[in-house]
Parts: C-alpha cells; sequence; structure tokens
C-alpha cells in the first residue's frame, strides 16, 4: 500500500488531505496554492483543466464547462452525459477528472505517489450512487479504500482528538449540492452512528438559485426579458449570485449587474429579502433535523456538540437557525466547514493502513502508528457506521399480498449479515422470485408503493426442484459491507441440504458504468491533459 489520501469529492468544491509523518491530518494545497478546489471542468480539445481556471473561464465559454456533476451521481450515461470532441461523459467520468487533479496535485505536493484513497459521499447516498463513486475513483487510478459518508467523516476529524469522552455529536452538514443530517456518538475508543437522514437535492446550489431567478425576474420586470434563456448571461449571474450570497453572509446588502442583450439591470439584495426567498429551503433544513432527532429517539438535551460542515453553513441564517431549535451556543470554529470531511477521511485512510498488516505498516512513521495505535496493538478508535437505508425483500403475507419485508434495518451497524427463513406458498412450486429492494417500510404492500422500480436493487428467480411441499424452507443472507455494497444469496434447503442456490448480488442493475466500461474510461482517460 502507498500514500493514503482522504478525498471530499464535492458538488461545488472538493479537497484531499493526508495524515503527515508526525501523525496531524493536514490539508494538502492544489497546484494553485488553494486548500480547496472548485469541482469545475473546462474542456479544451484533449485539454481539460479543473478548478479555479475553469471557474474563472465560465463566463466566458460555459458551454465548454461542467459544473455539480455530483448531483448526476447514479445515474446512467443514457440518462445524463456531457459531450465533448465527440465524447460522452458519464457522471463517473466526470467526476474522475476532478479526482485525477487532486491525485496530481497530492503527489506534486508530496513527491511521491499516491495510490489509495478513501473517498467521502453524502450519508443518504443510495446503492447506485455509492457505486459511481467508487467507479469515479477507479477511473482515476486510485484504490479505493473505502467510500466513506461524509457526516462521519467530519465527526472523526473531531472526535479523533476527543476520544475519552462520551458526547453524543450533532453534524449538520449542508454542502454545495448535498445536506445531510447526522447523530454521531463520541464515546472510550468508538465513533458511532446513531442516526442520519438527508436530501442529496438540497445545498448551497438552491440559495444561489433563488438569487438567480429573483434577478432574473427584476430584470424581466424592466425590460420584458428573460435573461436566463441565454447561456452566456445565465452564466454571468450564476457567478454573481454566488458572490452576493458569500457577500451576504459579512454585509446586509450585496448590490448584483444583471446584463443581457445591450439592457442592464441594478439589484440591491438585502440580507432580510435574501432569507425571505429562501424561507422554504431553510426549513427544509429545521424539518431534517427534527427527523433525525425523531430516528434517534433523542431531543436537543441529548446532543452536546453540534458541528457545522460545508461553506452554505456560513450563512448567518443558518446558525441562527441551528442556534434557535438547538438551543445550544454553536462555534463555527470547531472544526473547518470546508476541510473537515477530507481530514476526516485521511485520518480513516491511515487507521485503515495500519490496522492491514505488519507490512503495511512499514511504510508509517513511529509518530503516526503512537497517536493511532495503542500499547495493545489495537487502533485507538475505530467508526462505525450504520446502513443509511432500509434493505429488504418482496414476500407474499397471509393474504397473498406483495409485502416489503426488511433484512437490514436502517442504522444496523456495518458491515453485517444477516439471515431469514421463508417458505414456499403452494405445493410443489417450482420457482420464487427473489425482489431486492431498497429504502421501503416493514409491511408496506407493492401496490401502493409509487414508481416501486426505483427502489429495487434487482431479482433473481430461484428455480426449485419438483415435489416440494407447501412451506418448504428458502434461506435468504443479506450481506452488507463498509461502502454499503449489498449482496445478497438466495437458496432452497431440502432434506438438510441445498438444492437451489442463486447469488443476487451478480445480477443487482445498478445504471452505473460496469466493469468493462470503468477500464475503457480509465484507459480513456490517459489520452487527456488534466491540469
Amino acid at each position: 500500500m502507498g500514500k493514503v489520501v482522504g478525498i471530499d469529492l464535492g458538488t461545488t468544491f472538493s479537497a484531499i488531505a493526508h495524515v503527515d509523518e508526525y501523525g496531524q491530518p493536514e490539508i494538502i494545497p492544489n497546484a494553485e496554492s488553494d486548500r480547496i478546489t472548485p469541482s469545475v471542468t473546462l474542456f479544451e480539445e484533449d485539454l481539460v483543466t479543473v478548478g479555479k481556471i475553469a471557474k474563472q473561464n465560465a463566463r466566458a465559454v460555459p458551454e465548454q464547462i461542467v459544473e455539480f456533476a455530483k448531483r448526476e451521481m447514479g445515474k446512467s450515461k443514457e440518462t445524463f452525459f456531457r459531450t465533448f470532441n465527440d465524447k460522452h461523459y458519464s457522471p463517473e467520468e466526470l467526476s474522475a477528472l476532478i479526482l485525477t487533479k487532486l491525485k496530481q496535485d497530492a503527489e506534486a505536493y508530496l513527491n511521491t505517489e499516491v495510490t489509495d484513497a478513501v473517498i467521502t459521499v453524502p450519508a443518504y447516498f443510495r446503492d447506485a450512487e455509492r457505486e459511481a463513486t467508487r467507479n469515479a475513483g477507479k477511473i482515476a487510478g486510485l484504490n479505493v479504500l473505502q467510500v466513506l459518508n461524509e457526516p462521519t467523516a467530519a465527526a472523526l476529524a473531531y472526535g479523533i482528538d476527543q476520544i475519552g469522552t462520551d458526547q453524543n455529536v450533532f453534524v449538520f452538514d449542508l454542502g454545495g449540492g448535498t445536506f445531510d443530517v447526522t447523530i454521531m456518538n463520541v464515546s472510550e475508543s468508538n465513533i458511532q452512528m446513531l442516526a442520519t437522514n438527508g436530501d442529496h437535492r438540497l445545498g448551497g446550489k438552491d440559495w444561489d438559485d433563488k438569487i438567480i431567478t429573483y434577478v432574473a425576474e427584476m430584470f424581466e420586470v424592466e425590460h420584458g426579458e428573460n435573461p436566463l434563456q441565454d447561456l452566456h448571461a445565465y452564466q454571468d449571474l450564476q457567478l454573481d449570485a454566488i458572490g452576493a450570497k458569500e457577500s451576504l453572509s459579512r454585509r446586509e446588502i450585496a448590490r448584483i449587474v444583471c446584463g443581457y442583450n445591450g439592457k442592464t439591470t441594478h439589484v440591491e439584495l438585502t440580507r432580510e429579502k435574501f432569507e425571505e426567498l429562501t424561507t422554504e429551503l431553510l426549513e427544509r433544513c429545521r424539518a431534517l433535523c427534527d427527523v433525525v432527532l425523531s430516528e434517534g429517539n433523542m431531543t436537543w438535551a441529548d446532543i452536546d456538540t453540534v458541528l457545522l460542515v460545508g461553506g452554505p453553513t456560513r450563512m448567518p441564517m443558518v446558525r441562527e437557525m441551528i442556534a434557535n431549535i438547538s438551543g445550544k451556543e454553536i462555534d463555527p470554529n470547531e472544526i473547518n466547514p470546508d476541510e473537515a470531511v477530507a481530514l476526516g477521511a485521511a485520518i480513516q485512510g491511515t487507521l485503515h493502513q495500519i490496522s492491514e498488516s505488519d507490512t503495511a505498516t512499514a511504510d508509517v512513521s513511529d509518530a503516526v502508528i503512537e497517536r493511532f495505535i495503542g500499547p495493545d496493538g489495537i487502533p485507538k478508535v475505530t467508526v462505525t457506521d450504520g446502513a443509511t437505508h432500509n434493505l429488504g425483500l418482496v414476500v407474499l403475507n397471509a393474504a397473498r399480498e406483495s409485502i416489503i419485508h426488511v433484512m437490514i434495518p436502517k442504522m444496523t451497524a456495518i458491515p453485517c449479515e444477516m439471515e431469514d427463513r421463508f417458505g414456499t406458498v403452494d405445493n410443489n412450486q417450482r420457482s420464487v422470485l427473489i425482489e431486492v429492494v431498497q429504502s421501503l417500510e416493514q409491511d408496506q404492500r407493492k401496490d401502493e408503493i409509487d414508481l416501486f422500480d426505483k427502489y429495487k436493487l434487482g431479482e433473481c428467480t430461484l428455480k426449485l426442484p419438483p415435489g416440494l411441499p407447501e412451506g418448504s424452507p428458502i434461506h435468504v443472507t443479506y450481506k452488507y459491507n463498509l461502502d454499503q455494497v449489498l449482496e445478497v444469496t438466495a437458496k432452497s434447503v431440502s432434506n438438510g441440504g441445498a438444492t437451489a442456490v442463486y447469488d443476487v448480488f451478480s445480477i443487482i442493475r445498478r445504471p452505473t458504468l460496469d466493469d468493462n466500461a470503468v477500464a475503457k474510461a480509465r484507459t480513456d482517460l490517459q489520452d487527456l491533459i488534466i491540469e
């Protein structure tokens, strides 16, 4: 195992970190000497520019820019792609370009090859989105040690120096495009997820969009034209909206000039008006906080520390909302909201590295081992994540209605393995349909679930031998690993032995790139110059 890094692959900004020779997690600056890198990609022939320069060119050549690729993760290449130089790029490939930039800059800074990484994802990402993130890492030439939940990483960055205490930490993670709320417990030697929920279509971008829409409406009122019809005008307005949002975190008024088709509109946006425009977004955040407390059977009195993660948490309205509903004094400097996730991922990567084997520790300094490993040879801290969605299958009840049976309930500690026994419903039944589902509740009726297929991970037909009586046992096993990747095995048991076995994992239908497509994408990436 070579150099291990932690990567926060963000919607609007990304960051990469490592643990230095003294055992301290450290952000690795990029080639532009910045600590975070805009998740923006500019395509120019065979040259792909990632980061600040790409963002700066967005006004000039918006048609050559890709932003917010993270929001498309988990979609098939047919559903979402961007085309440059006659090549279609999937969400995984677009994200791989950002990862490649981070990897290259880290190697230049550290003067060593970066081979292994822990990459973070929103806790509420589902199976396909997690698989897409792993694929992006592979395409970028990384060995992805783990796909780690972002709030867990942030809690680890905070909790590594809090080991020995016993506290419940409320992680409010509002990023550029996704939102998670997670409760973690920091104890004597463990950081454990207690409850989580999220919305991966809610983030700082939505606050930007409210400003964009408002200014465009003001322009249309004055001039009778909509500037959002023009890509260049939209890109100008988007950048101005981001600047206004950031300015309103420090000042009461931001001024925006919208120009389109030779006409201009001057808009003075007050903080009060901004908060009015975004009331619904803030309410969605507030409601999710209540949901997570309820799911964890907690109240704010059970929470010891609130961590604000993600750049949008700098908005006064967000901090005031959290302080008001929690009744707690919020320290915005408890962790760095832009860097905590990457730092926590780097710590988790190091814990993984030094726990692997004796040979793995050969590349780690004594100071690192002393920082993270106790005198008994056991890591001083372990991280226990929980399943962030229910996992189950469709069964028939006594009335022969198709209902959901949950095999792995949400928040079950992972990795885990669950087995359950079912019975055939007819004499001489010759097959059983196994439908694997995610994010559905116990005893929900299948025919009452809208868009059922979007919850289905896969299915198989288990062929049975002839002559089995009604009630013959069918054993189903669910295995769920640290990356929250599922493996399902179903078998018929007759006369003390398995008469039929089917591995459902092999036919789980993910819309993401398959192994061959990932390998080809990695080869194609070598033809590009990425900077």
